[in-house]
């Protein structure tokens, strides 16, 4: 499946940039200009306003990649970061806050780029499937193949995992993938935490020659929060 947002891939960088540029990189021109005897004024309101609406951007830009990616660390991450922004443009300015607001949209703009990353991995050959479709699908006959890359410990930990699911880690699928050769022509349903290694998964299945791959949107966390059916691990959902 093909992320159409791939388009908009350069957005969220671009607006932080820009963000940072023009608080920083301003207030670095002035004093340069300083130095050489020449005096420029800045508006400050105008000034304030630039720096707020290129966060904003930012924000709203790492908002709408989670429609797609489905990973809410870095929505959580850049809001946080907006709301440190503002608050020292329009509230009470503290040079230390306005540092950490901007690191906070800086990490939230790299966490979307790596989601965005792996959201790509699954490639053309691989698509998604929501909770409760795959809840539904597990009650008839020829359901899919749950795999879950999961490590072990997080296997058998607090978020439980599906019944009758192969637990099959990550980074042991390329050395262990001849375990699910009888079920190439079958349907697999890939599962982990959230949905980031379960794509790297798909990617790695889909290459070595299975067709039929799905993978768990928003992984064992949704699972939970949805409250389907689980084996393992705490059975009443965080």
């Amino acid at each position: 499946m093909r992320d159409a947002s791939n388009k908009t891939a350069w957005l969220p960088g671009a607006a932080t940039v820009l963000a940072i540029f023009s608080c920083y990189g301003t207030t670095l021109l002035i004093g340069l200009l300083s130095l050489l005897g020449i005096s420029l004024a800045v508006e400050e309101r105008s000034w304030a306003g630039a720096i707020s609406v290129f966060s904003l951007l930012a924000a709203v830009a790492i908002a709408a990649s989670y429609l797609r990616h489905r990973v809410i660390g870095p929505v959580i991450s850049a809001a946080i970061g907006l709301v440190l922004i503002l608050w020292v443009m329009y509230g009470s300015y503290s040079s230390v806050i306005e540092l950490l607001g901007f690191a906070f949209l800086v990490l939230a703009t790299l966490w979307d780029w790596r989601a965005r990353a792996s959201h790509r991995a699954a490639g053309d050959d691989v698509s998604w499937i929501e909770a409760g479709d795959l809840a539904d699908r597990l009650q008839r006959d020829a359901a899919p193949i749950v795999v879950d890359v999961r490590a072990v410990d997080e296997f058998g930990g607090e978020l439980g995992h599906l019944r009758e699911a192969r637990n099959i880690p990550l980074a042991e699928l390329p050395n262990r993938i001849a375990e699910l050769a009888r079920f190439k022509e079958h349907e697999l349903a890939v599962v982990c935490r959230t949905q980031m290694r379960s794509a790297k998964a798909a990617a790695t299945l889909a290459s070595a020659g299975f067709r039929k791959v799905a993978v768990l949107r928003g992984g064992m966390v949704e699972w939970n929060r949805r409250q389907l059916p689980l084996e393992g691990g705490d059975t009443t959902p965080p």
